[in-house]
């Protein structure tokens, strides 16, 4: 139909413009120098070469696939050899730098291993999320060979390779020195993965807590990316684009510098920029969505009034991913809406695993600065074939991104991480074992009440299956969980301005908690009434050890 040919012609065009190497930007500034006049196209691509014509499908076939390999081959450029002293380097770097989660991960014989050096008390809704990765990857993949990662749950990489800046670079050099140091200290750079990496860090990427969220109501009400993916791609693929509102729109929280330029510009230009500002702790007071109230069309900066769904932000043709006060992490989930992508790099200094996968220009539209913002949207309205090939790349790209995929990308990073180990794998000195999902409700619980709000009992997200009819019971109930709990001094900051008490052995903030040395079985605080290390039940299964 007329829309089918209009998508082949736009997809033809985005085609063409790579090849002829034409870039978005000097066409903008084009735009503006000729007080508005639109550039010239170049001329269509109809046909391959042999005279057959290259329909929307087959344009589109081409953004289905992820090439994990070229991906994680280019991460570890700068690790040809990974030795076991960088692990330990690891731990002292993510442990002693105000870190909430830092976990040595382990794969020996199939089986997982987990040490906590940091598992902040009062986030362990998300704790979980730092290690699901592994145990999903492990589920799909059972040929992971042997790993013994360290992963830091920041927001930002820790391992800083800034070689333009002397300050930063002297205290790289100073602090691993190599060779070059004193006999006493000749250590590597530590290896370890962070959420987030750029090309001036040596961090490793791993995956933001976002990807792994409960599968049970929580604060952040989000669902972890495994129902939340089919859900925006139903809900993206709902709008067409004759049907969506010709604004940029930015909705949520408008914190961070970059994000008040936005809204300042969303004032200066309401004809192309809707910024609407919603909090957190606004869920509570606002009922209604903009659209009811007939906000969602009107453009400039609104502060409070209503919220949107993700189907109502899919009404809109283009959409702004700017940086948060924190790491923003919907920028994923924007693509999927099959609406264009603003991506303002002033203040995104890091990136996701699967950023690395997609182009701008093709996937998305970059613009430096939220000032750049209303000539883009400009010029993308004159150009709106271009406009809706860069939609429909994005998010036929993202539409492959489900879960099964995204252990893809961690299946081979471990396997190449694996070929660089220049050492023999063995499960640490008082690691715990996880079997599946529950395991880890049940070890990073402060509470069995609290547990009971996360746990499944369904162990479908066992690595291993569990035989027909066997007999289930505690501590484990099928999972490998035998009564371990962070150690106290991993879930507190001790210092005197925050809880310098929390661990005093006689008066402890939880008995929940560990205070076993370092080498030994994490069992809870004696004291403990939660009854954590009850005895397991007799003829019930335990997995293979």
């Amino acid at each position: 139909g007329h829309s089918r040919r209009a998508l082949d012609a736009a997809l033809q065009k985005l085609v063409v413009e790579q090849q002829h190497g034409l870039k978005l930007r000097r066409k903008i500034k084009r735009f503006g120098e000729h007080g508005g006049a639109q550039p010239q196209p170049p001329t269509l691509l109809s046909s391959t070469g042999n005279g057959s014509a290259i329909s929307a499908s087959e344009l589109l076939e081409g953004h289905r696939r992820w090439d994990w390999r070229a991906i994680a081959t280019d991460f570890l450029q700068r690790w040809p050899s990974i030795e076991s002293q960088q692990l330990e380097t690891a731990v002292e770097t993510c442990a002693n730098n105000g870190t909430m989660y830092c976990q040595r991960l382990q794969v020996h014989g199939g089986k997982m291993y987990l040490t906590d050096y940091r598992a902040i008390f009062f986030d362990r809704h998300y704790a979980p999320a730092r290690v699901m990765p592994l145990l999903a990857a492990l589920r799909l993949h059972p040929d992971i060979p042997d790993i013994d990662i360290v992963v830091a749950g920041n927001d930002e990489p820790k391992v800083p390779s800034y070689g333009g800046d002397r300050s930063s670079w002297s205290r790289t050099c100073s602090r691993w020195p190599g060779d070059s140091g004193l006999i006493s200290n000749r250590r590597l750079p530590p290896v370890m993965f962070a959420n987030t990496v750029n090309p001036a860090v040596m961090d490793l990427p791993w995956l933001d807590f976002s990807w792994y969220l409960p599968r049970r109501p929580h604060k952040l009400r989000t669902p972890p990316w495994s129902l939340l993916h089919p859900q925006l791609v139903a809900a993206g693929g709902s709008v067409k684009w004759e049907d969506k509102v010709s604004l940029a729109m930015h909705t949520g929280n408008v914190g961070s510098p970059q994000r008040k330029q936005l809204a300042k510009a969303a004032q200066a230009d309401p004809d192309v920029l809707l910024v609407n500002e919603l909090f957190i702790g606004d869920h509570g007071k606002i009922s209604h969505t903009c659209r009811e109230l007939g906000l969602d069309r009107v453009g400039g900066y609104q502060q409070h009034k209503c919220f949107m769904r993700f189907e109502d932000q899919c009404r809109y043709k283009y959409l702004l991913n700017t940086a948060s006060v924190g790491f923003a992490n919907k920028f994923k989930s924007l693509l999927l809406c099959g609406s264009v992508v603003l991506y303002i790099r002033d203040g995104m200094r890091h990136k996701e695993f699967y950023e690395y996968g997609l182009l701008p220009g093709t996937h998305y539209v970059a613009v430096d600065t939220a000032a750049d913002v209303p000539a883009t949207v400009r010029w993308l309205r004159a150009n709106e074939g271009y406009a809706r090939a860069v939609a429909a790349a994005g998010r036929e790209r993202m539409a492959t991104l489900d879960e099964a995929e995204v252990t893809n990308f961690v299946a081979e990073m471990l396997r190449q991480y694996s070929t660089r180990q220049r050492f023999q794998v063995s499960p640490q000195p008082g690691a715990v074992r996880i079997e599946c999902e529950d395991d880890l409700w049940r070890h990073y619980a402060l509470s069995k009440g609290w547990a009971n709000n996360y746990i499944f009992q369904d162990n479908s997200t066992c690595v291993h299956d569990i035989p027909p009819l066997s007999k289930l019971g505690p501590p484990g109930w099928g999972g490998a969980y035998a009564g371990s709990k962070p150690r106290c001094l991993a879930s507190h900051d001790l210092g005197s301005r925050a809880q310098p008490k929390a661990c005093d052995f006689a008066k402890p903030f939880s008995t929940s908690e560990s205070w076993e040395p370092w080498g030994q079985f994490p069992n809870p605080h004696p004291n403990d009434p939660e009854k954590w290390l009850e005895p397991p039940c007799e003829g019930c299964y335990v997995p293979p050890a």
